[in-house]
């Protein structure tokens, strides 16, 4: 039997192709393996920024140098997809192609030259599997793909094609099929999400969906990946609160606090736009997590819009950063944009950036000792056991609760960038308000 590894790198959209991936392949009659065991080496490769560009070149040159097979999937080859052959890779395929990945094996292994990059289809969703999850717990459903923003700096659009939506219907089957199979928390992902429904037809829209969710069977928590400030409706806000499944969490893409920079940038948003939504969702949802994605150095930012970025993001209540340097991504038009930063600024501003996210995340946790959560446990690892709670804390606890388990908690310090708890009560397998 044909053992086959399968390395997923960049986001949640490409960890649920991944694992469709290897379902599929399963199916087909190979044995799904660690990259390191494997006979051939799918590499499910991003290609958002430089580095993880680089991680996935140097992922290439890794498992060659072990003597593997590898073909290289996904986002990368779809931008250029000579540039991985050149590399040294044995094939590529792209996103639409994903979902042939057997036939595509079985013809590499005969001997067959893989270059499988067609232009996008944008007429229809991209159907994939719904694979279960292997340890059962937390699954990622990815529901939307493609996105049409054109944000200066992004190569998205060019990767992914523009918007489309899984069906509805397809949606409530594999919420039925997970929550059968013991799932206890779905992460609802997409390329960008908060385009959900546009091209299915009036009245359909991510907020719809949500509460149409909150009636059908579903595992007990749902909880969305990432959504554009501008789309964080006031009925989003008021689901987010009374919502007996959708987690009180939510990640948003602000990429800097300056009206300057995110002109520049093409965000169809201000600062201002910022401070108010911030405001509406610490009055409206008590306890919700925050995180951001920054980016840091992009052309044209100054000290001055630097720290606008970093006030903003001091006096806001945020759980957690993901900060990223400015990346000039080929084809983009802020890579010419005059004012490129030095990397050695970059470098400093992320560091600041970084720091802060750090305190962030202590103070956020620290806020929820002596206070009571719900957390799923996620079984023991690393001599511990751990957990996720409704509000996106990560928790450490020593008494024995098995993974999947959904129990109360209470807060009593902190260990390392985990908030420890002591189980309040016997555990659950679902919970019946939203508490954090």
């Amino acid at each position: 039997m044909i053992k086959v590894g399968i390395l997923n790198l960049g986001c949640k959209v490409n960890q649920f192709e991944g694992e469709s991936i290897g379902h599929l392949l399963e199916l087909e009659g190979f044995r799904v393996v660690r990259p390191e065991e494997a006979d051939l080496v799918i590499i499910n490769a991003c290609v958002v920024t430089h580095r993880a560009e680089a991680d996935a070149r140097k992922a290439l040159h890794r498992f060659k140098r072990l003597g593997k097979r590898v073909l290289v999937a996904g986002c990368w080859p779809q931008l250029s997809p000579d540039t991985p052959l050149s590399q040294g890779a044995d094939g590529v395929l792209g996103n639409q192609e994903k979902a042939r990945i057997g036939e595509i094996v079985r013809r590499f292994l005969s001997g067959e030259r893989i270059k499988e990059v067609g232009p996008l289809e944008c007429s229809h969703y991209p159907k994939m599997l719904f694979p279960l999850p292997r340890e059962r717990t937390r699954a990622f459903l990815k529901i939307q793909d493609g996105c049409d923003s054109n944000c200066t700096y992004c190569v998205v659009p060019r990767v992914r094609g523009r918007p489309r939506s899984l069906d509805p219907e397809a949606i409530f089957c594999a919420m039925e099929l997970y929550s059968s199979a013991g799932v206890k928390e779905v992460v609802l992902c997409g390329i960008h999400l908060g385009k959900w429904g546009q091209d299915l037809g009036a009245g359909m829209d991510l907020l719809w969906l949500l509460q149409e969710l909150e009636q059908k069977e579903t595992p007990p928590r749902i909880r969305l990946s990432s959504i554009e400030p501008h789309e964080v409706s006031d009925g989003l806000i008021e689901l987010l609160r009374t919502s007996e499944k959708l987690c009180p969490h939510l990640h948003l893409p602000i990429q800097s606090a300056s009206s300057r920079i995110l002109e520049m940038m093409g965000r169809p948003y201000r600062s201002g736009d910022l401070w108010r939504l911030i405001e509406r969702l610490k009055e409206g949802v008590p306890g919700i997590a925050l995180g951001a994605d920054l980016i840091a150095g992009f052309p044209g930012e100054g000290e001055e819009e630097f720290w606008e970025t970093v006030r903003f993001v001091q006096s806001q209540p945020f759980s957690y950063l993901h900060v990223f340097p400015f990346s000039r991504r080929p084809g983009t038009p802020a890579s010419s944009f005059p004012g490129q930063v030095r990397d050695s600024e970059k470098v400093r501003r992320v560091r600041i950036l970084r720091e802060l996210g750090q305190r962030k995340r202590i103070d956020f946790y620290s806020g929820f000792i002596g206070r009571k959560l719900m957390v799923l446990s996620e079984g023991q690892k690393d001599g511990e056991f751990r957990g996720l709670s409704r509000n996106y804390i990560r928790c450490a606890f020593n008494e024995p609760v098995p993974a999947g388990e959904e129990f109360e908690a209470m807060g009593i310090g902190l260990k390392g960038e985990r908030l420890l708890i002591v189980p309040s009560r016997a555990p659950t397998t679902r919970s019946t308000s939203n508490t954090a």
